[in-house]
């Protein structure tokens, strides 16, 4: 997978607002334009103002963690690939997803690989995070274990760190035996109404009446309810929002 598109430069840049005095702003005589405690997030290869932010804030480019993930992806000892399908990039945010094919759970159809998830943005509607996930071979529906795997998170003021990357993948592959048994249960259980209601006051009352009809509640198992919403999350929803619900629906589902 190409990983330049996800790495184009960015700079800071200062922000300047007239003082209604001076037709002309200039940067090295401060009496032209008005204090502030804010600077300009800008895409260098276009010009493109991408944010408008605190001077607080810590800038970390995706070239840089893509850089530091690279590196300790090859030193983790697991083998890896990125999922394109499940990964995007804009001006604002990125998320770069990818696999372990090596580090699997099972559940009655195939083999679910663990993955995980590196999220940035540069307009503060994210900090930078590392979530870890799963992938089904089958169909490659993407789904989060926000409530089961720990996972690593950092605002930009803060700064981030992946080192012990290998540790942390084998620290989560002892939660595997707690997911086997959740996944086991899931396809147990047939989903009832309580659980319908809860997935449209938690997720979206819209996606629950797409993914499910009256008719089935009762007959199909809860692990099935919760793959067509994951599948719905990972390819019918734009990316930008996908992540959200893919959270919301691992809670709703203990997972």
């Amino acid at each position: 997978m190409n990983l330049e598109k996800f790495c184009f430069p960015v700079v800071e840049r200062a922000v300047a607002v007239d003082n209604d005095q001076h037709s002309l702003i200039d940067l090295q005589e401060t009496g032209t334009f008005l204090p502030n405690d804010y600077k300009a997030i800008v895409r260098e290869d276009t010009n493109q103002v991408i944010s408008i932010v605190k001077q607080s804030y810590k800038l970390v480019p995706n070239a840089t963690l893509i850089d530091k993930l690279l590196r300790e992806l090859a030193m983790c000892g697991h083998t890896f690939r990125f999922n394109r399908q499940h990964s995007y990039v804009d001006n604002n945010r990125m998320r770069l997803q990818m696999t372990f094919p090596e580090l699997t759970l099972q559940d009655s159809e195939s083999d679910i690989a663990l993955s995980a998830y590196l999220h940035n943005s540069y307009d503060q509607s994210e900090g930078v995070r590392f979530i870890f996930g799963s992938i089904r071979y089958i169909c490659s529906n993407g789904c989060v274990f926000g409530e089961v795997l720990s996972r690593y998170y950092s605002r930009h003021t803060k700064g981030f760190s992946f080192e012990n990357l290998g540790e942390k993948l084998s620290q989560a592959t002892e939660y595997f035996p707690e997911i086997q048994e959740r996944i086991y249960r899931l396809e147990r259980l047939p989903v009832d109404e309580a659980l319908v209601e809860k997935v449209s006051e938690k997720i979206s009352k819209r996606l629950a009446e797409q993914v499910i009809e009256e008719h089935e509640i009762g007959r199909i198992s809860q692990w099935k309810l919760y793959n067509r919403l994951t599948n719905y999350a990972s390819h019918e929803l734009d990316p930008a929002y996908a992540s959200r619900y893919q959270h919301n629906i691992s809670n709703v589902f203990n997972l």
